[in-house]
């Protein structure tokens, strides 16, 4: 992620308009909004879906709602890219004021989110169903012989041999 990256849309809402209700947004913002170089590992695959309710309480502000876009991740075992649908459809976030702040720019909370609650260490055999990672054999001919060298351990140990002798 490079956040000297700018990216082109705001969207300023005043803490002195938000109702006691609650005040609704919902839209579709440009996937510029992340401003992330070609090289990263995430890649936005299109616009972004919003549906928020914002709330102010207390020098809080809260945002509950939907957030859904498409994306492609880099898989973290055989690098290769694969398509991925963010549905957040339970997105809820909060975000304390400073002092004498009098406003916040949505599309920056949304950006956000978005980044934190995508998949850390995406792998394509566990988000796409039936596939099968290119790499993943190798993943499993190292994890059985750690599992088959726990079990001698586990049968060499001499205290689970007296343990036995005990019953």
């Amino acid at each position: 992620m490079n956040p000297a990256l700018p990216y082109n849309e705001t969207m300023e809402i005043f803490i002195s308009e938000i109702p006691e209700e609650g005040l609704h947004r919902n839209g579709v913002l440009a996937a510029t909004i992340f401003g992330l170089s070609p090289e990263d590992s995430i890649q936005p695959a299109g616009d972004i879906t919003y549906n928020a309710t914002i709330y102010h309480f207390d020098g809080v502000v809260t945002f509950e709602g939907s957030l859904t876009g498409k994306f492609q991740l880099q898989c973290n075992t055989c690098l290769e890219y694969l398509d991925y649908e963010a549905n957040f459809s339970k997105w809820s976030s909060d975000l304390e004021l400073d002092e004498d702040q009098q406003s916040f720019d949505l599309a920056e909370i949304i950006r956000e989110d978005f980044l934190l609650d995508l998949p850390s260490y995406p792998r394509c055999d566990e988000l796409v169903p039936g596939k099968l990672c290119p790499k993943a054999h190798y993943v499993v001919k190292i994890q059985k012989p750690l599992e088959e060298e726990a079990k001698s351990e586990e049968s060499d140990n001499a205290w689970g041999t007296l343990d036995q002798l005990k019953d």
